[in-house]
C-alpha cells in the first residue's frame, strides 16, 4: 500500500528518496527505495522511513497520504481516525450538528448493509461500499467527541 501511495504522489519514488536523504542525512537512491517499498529479496523499509514517507505525502497534501497507515492498522484489527480540531467557539450548536451527522452516517450505513444483504450474498464491491460509509461514520463520531470536549473546555490548545 505504501508503494502505491508513493507512486500516486508527484515526484514519485525519486522525490521520496530525495526527501528521505535530506531528512535522515543518509543517502538512498530511488531504485534502492523502490526495491525496499516492493520488498524485493527481503529488502524492507524501516519504521522511520515509513513515518517520513507518510510525512512527505502529507506535506504534499495528498489525499492518499494515510492509506498505508490505515492498511497497517487494519492488519491488526485496529482503526485510526484523524481527530479534528473544532473551534471551541462553536459550542453547543456545533455539537448538535456533529451528532446529527453521526445519525446521518449511521442511516446511510444501515441502508448500504440492507441493500447489500438483499440477495443473501455480500460481494467484494458491496463490502467496500459498506467499509467506505462505515469509515466516514467513524470519522464523524470522532468529530462529535472532539466537538463535545471542546465545548466543555477540555481541549484548550
Amino acid at each position: 500500500m505504501l508503494y502505491a501511495s508513493v507512486l500516486k504522489t508527484p515526484g514519485k519514488v525519486e522525490d521520496a528518496a530525495r526527501y528521505l536523504t535530506e531528512r535522515r542525512g543518509v543517502s538512498i537512491k530511488g531504485e534502492s527505495l523502490r526495491l525496499k517499498l516492493r520488498e524485493v529479496e527481503g529488502a524492507r523499509i524501516s519504521g522511520e522511513m515509513f513515518e517520513l514517507l507518510v510525512e512527505w505525502m502529507l506535506e504534499k497534501n495528498q489525499p492518499h497520504a494515510l492509506d498505508a497507515v490505515h492498511a497497517f492498522n487494519a492488519r491488526f484489527g485496529l482503526v485510526a481516525a484523524l481527530a479534528p480540531r473544532p473551534d471551541s467557539e462553536d459550542g453547543i450548536p456545533a455539537l448538535v450538528t456533529a451528532a446529527l451527522g453521526v445519525s446521518d452516517k449511521t442511516g446511510r450505513l444501515a441502508e448500504e448493509v440492507r441493500r447489500a444483504a438483499e440477495d443473501g450474498l455480500i460481494e467484494p464491491r458491496e463490502a467496500e461500499a459498506i467499509e467506505k460509509i462505515g469509515r466516514e461514520g467513524q470519522r464523524q463520531i470522532e468529530q462529535t467527541i472532539t466537538t463535545a470536549r471542546a465545548a466543555a473546555g477540555l481541549d484548550r490548545l
